[in-house]
This record gives structure tokens, C-alpha cells and sequence, in this order.
């Protein structure tokens, strides 16, 4: 009978677990409606892919991640226009 009612608890617990992660959005990644976000995570993509097919100099690759740290960071301040720019400088940058 113990084994009956902790079994039944531990599910109860759960369900209600998966049901409030669910209400409240835990899972999702943060900003994924975003479209700076969006926009940050296709250049960061970019930039890897072209680190896989033709590796850019030290030089280069440190001043793409820079440009990428400015771009987070203006996403982050909601600066659209600003990011948007700085990641078009970052396109530029890797030939895409």
C-alpha cells in the first residue's frame, strides 16, 4: 500500500511539473521569437560554417566574435537597427 501511494505521489508530482514548465515557457529558448536573436544565431551559423569550410586568419576570426559579442549586446539593449548593421559588418566580413 506505501508503494502504491509514493508511486502515485511521485507521478502526481510529475505531471504537475511538466504541466507549470510548459505554462510558463521553461524549455524555450529565450528569444526565440526574437528576430535580432534570430538574426544573431543564422550570422553565428554563418561564421561556423565558414570556420569549417575556409578558417578565417586569428585576426579576422577575433574581430568576427567581437563584432558578435556588440551584436548580443545590442540585441540585448533592443537596439534592432544597431545589431542589425553590426551583423551585416560580420556578413561582410566572412564573404557571405
Amino acid at each position: 500500500m506505501l508503494k502504491r501511494v509514493v508511486t502515485a505521489t511521485a507521478l502526481t508530482c510529475l505531471m504537475f511539473g511538466a504541466a507549470f514548465a510548459a505554462e510558463e515557457g521553461v524549455g524555450a529558448a529565450p528569444g526565440a521569437e526574437d528576430p535580432c536573436i534570430q538574426q544573431l544565431a543564422a550570422a553565428e551559423e554563418a561564421v561556423a560554417t565558414r570556420q569549417e569550410s575556409a578558417p578565417l586568419s586569428d585576426e579576422e576570426f577575433a574581430k568576427v566574435n567581437e563584432l558578435l559579442d556588440q551584436a548580443d549586446a545590442q540585441c540585448t539593449e533592443g537596439k534592432l537597427p544597431e545589431a542589425t548593421a553590426t551583423l551585416t559588418t560580420v556578413k561582410g566580413l566572412i564573404g557571405r
